[in-house]
């Protein structure tokens, strides 16, 4: 830190008249007249300085002697060329003026600061922001381990390094808390100070320091909790530091640092708003350098200080891998596995939640560029009225048919020319998202462009290169896989026209991966009510499973893959769970399988079909189809009523064509197994209970049925 020596004028010079009337009021009239000869037009500004100093009494301490130290010397000659204007030019109120004030004042209070240290905040500031002294006692470390373990010298070698290991990561944890703690205690309380007397209220502490407290607050529960009680156990017995001792605090990981997941998410916006205030605010951007050259701060910059929280939850599994290195015993070795693959998991868990912040952020600056939505020109203003409603499209609503943690993405853009049936070529921009593709028209005297095609979804998309090397041809399908649109798109090289088909092919495939994961989901998320409805009839209707049910679901299982689905045993059983008329409360084919609850009760269909409304606002149980997923074709059967098909599947054989002809019940078990079985995505969690379940031989032929839902699908019907 830069010391301040004390100048070479007499004890009344400079700014002498207001540090007297601030710190005891002695030699009181010498002080104006050392002033007004010093300041002959600044006693405006000396006035103001002194009035705001008298009643500033929290920095006075001692007994308040002028010992002939001068807080600051001001030469008019310096602020004249620094501000650019007399300090007695202009109106009393000028912007000018004012500025100038403000940085003069905020000089006197960092060099008060410097001299007497920083003023005490209320008690809720200091604990709001971990503000204080004393709450770092526990804090210490000794400078080896070596002081700590008296027969460090018959040690093997590779003991040694495994306790430098160990000792490097202890010694880094209290490095790096008080590296947090300049941000409070440094940064923050003089942030908060100067706040108090009305200096940089514009500068957000909230947004500057973020959730650091919290941070601090789960680091020393940490210490006290997990590496704390290790390195006591090694000051008491003198025994080596012992890695196995750690192993349930680093298991506990994920719970002690979530904080860490919020301060990740916004770390980037927290460094861009610092750059901005330093940029932007002499008077913020001068607190700063006030602050990087303070004695406490260890010549760290505010942008290294802000960055430390996510370098050091990155660094963990580093210093763990390096103590497994140096552990041979299996024990130890077992105990540092686990606590890396605990650290790692809640690394990706931060990953996935970044990502995920990042994607939503792209989006919407994406949809910010894209502006009205109009594929039609209306022919009145009747019929532009009632088509208005229908003219928006939100780029931020998620995606159909895909979990909802997974975002829309805009992967490529850039302009072609496109021609459509025999009309001109027409100059448009295209921009490839992660599931449709849309054809704008840029405004010359806006940044938006006007969306004039409708969206062309992914799924319904087939793109054949054409002859010209720059050319390529976009189909799009209906739900019929008839021909809708067909257009040619004429790109600038044959560069760019590779690599627009390359993109499209490329998000049509991990388009079709997402859907299938959740078409999987769902399904299973389908199986999981029918075991929840039939544990809760167990109690109610005991039932004696038939030798037949029992050997199909022995039969169905897969080998070399544990249970996916409950065993179902069917019975010989009438279908009491039915009512025998209709009801209202039912959905779609659903409220067959469900047996009549008491009026008012809420049943396991009721809790499935809100979880997926939560997925997805616009999905019901009978709207749960999937409807974005490719369709495969089936033969056209004039009898048969109109239903969707299954999408298509990964690694799964050709369709089949469903038949109306009644199945056997174990027939129907073992599709039912070998579906799923085949169907299995890691990473998707399967049903962990395997206790045989029952269903009568009706429930699973309507599960085959004209009139219900079919297993392989999540498509629900609806007679022509």
């Amino acid at each position: 830190m830069q010391t301040f020596h004390p100048p070479d004028e007499g004890p009344l010079q400079g700014l002498v008249a207001s540090r007297i009337e601030a710190y005891g009021g002695r030699h009181r009239a010498s002080a104006q007249n050392a002033a007004g000869g010093l300041y002959p037009r600044g006693g405006l500004v000396l006035d103001l300085g002194r009035r705001r100093l008298q009643d500033y009494v929290p920095f006075a301490k001692g007994s308040g002697q002028a010992r002939g130290l001068s807080p600051m010397r001001l030469r008019e000659q310096e602020s004249e060329k620094r501000h650019g204007v007399h300090f007695a030019v202009g109106p009393p109120h000028s912007p000018k003026l004012k500025e100038v004030t403000r940085a003069h004042e905020l000089e006197v209070r960092l060099h008060t600061f410097s001299m007497f240290g920083m003023p005490r905040l209320p008690p809720e500031d200091r604990r709001r922001w971990e503000i204080g002294e004393g709450g770092d006692t526990g804090l210490t470390i000794e400078k080896s381990w070596k002081e700590l373990v008296p027969g460090h010298k018959e040690m093997s070698r590779e003991l040694c390094h495994q306790q430098e290991a160990l000792w490097e990561l202890l010694t880094t944890e209290l490095v790096y808390v008080r590296k947090l703690k300049i941000m409070t205690d440094l940064l923050a309380a003089g942030l908060l100070n100067l706040q108090r007397v009305g200096l940089l209220n514009e500068v957000s502490a909230e947004t500057l320091f973020g959730n650091v407290p919290s941070l601090i607050r789960a680091h020393h529960s940490f210490w006290e909790e997990v590496l704390g009680p290790t390195l006591g156990e090694t000051r008491a017995s003198g025994r080596p530091l012992d890695p196995i001792s750690l192993q349930n605090g680093f298991l506990m990981f994920s719970q002690r640092f979530q904080p860490y997941i919020q301060y990740c998410l916004r770390v980037k916006q927290t460094m861009a708003y610092a750059r901005e205030q330093q940029n932007n605010n002499p008077l913020f951007n001068a607190f700063v350098q006030w602050c990087e050259k303070h004695k406490r701060s260890g010549r760290q910059t505010l942008g290294d200080l802000l960055i430390k929280p996510h370098q050091r939850i990155t660094k963990y599994p580093l210093l763990l891998q390096a103590v497994l290195k140096r552990s041979p015993e299996a024990r130890a070795q077992e105990a540092l596995h686990a606590m890396i693959a605990a650290v790692e998991s809640f690394l990706r868990h931060i990953n996935k939640q970044v990502r995920q912040g990042e994607e939503q952020e792209s989006l919407v600056a994406a949809a910010q560029r894209i502006g009205p939505y109009e594929v039609l020109e209306p022919s009145s203003e009747e019929v532009e009225k009632n088509l208005r409603p229908f003219s928006t499209l939100d780029l931020t609503s998620p995606m159909l048919g895909v979990a909802p943690e997974h975002t829309r993405q805009l992967l490529l853009e850039g302009p072609v020319r496109v021609k459509e049936g025999r009309e001109g070529k027409l100059d448009v921009y295209l921009f490839l998202f992660s599931d449709m593709l849309l054809v704008t028209k840029p405004h010359r005297k806006a940044d938006k462009a006007k969306v004039i095609r409708p969206p062309l979804m992914l799924e319904k998309l087939v793109c054949q290169p054409l002859r010209d090397p720059n050319s390529f041809l976009v189909i799009h399908l209906t739900e019929f896989q008839c021909v809708s649109t067909a257009l040619t798109m004429h790109c600038p090289s044959p560069a760019d026209r590779a690599r627009w088909l390359e993109k499209t092919q490329q998000a049509q495939v991990t388009l079709q991966k997402l859907k299938a994961e959740e078409y999987v989901q769902q399904k299973r998320e389908l199986l999981a009510l029918y075991r929840d409805q039939d544990r809760e009839s167990l109690g109610t209707r005991p039932s004696t499973p038939s030798l037949e049910g029992s050997q199909s679901s022995a039969e169905g299982r897969t080998p070399g893959i544990s249970t996916i689905i409950p065993h179902l045993v069917v019975t010989e059983d009438t279908d009491e769970d039915t009512p025998s008329g209709p009801d209202d409360t039912s959905d779609s084919g659903y409220g067959t399988l469900i047996p009549g609850s008491p009026e008012g009760s809420r049943s396991p269909l009721s809790r499935l079909r809100s979880r997926a409304f939560r997925r997805d606002p616009r999905l019901t149980f009978s709207t749960m189809d999937l409807r974005d997923v490719p369709l495969r074709p089936r033969p056209s059967n004039p009898q048969a009523p109109q239903r969707r098909s299954a999408p298509e599947l990964p690694e799964e054989g050709p369709g089949r064509t469903p038949s109306h002809r009644p199945l056997r019940a174990e027939d129907m078990l073992r599709e039912i197994r070998e579906e799923l079985a085949s169907q299995r995505i890691e990473g998707v969690p399967e049903p962990g209970d395997s206790r045989p379940r029952k269903l009568t031989r009706i429930q699973l032929q309507r599960m085959r049925g004209s009139h219900i839902i079919q297993l392989d699908t999540p498509l629900s019907t609806s007679e022509v």
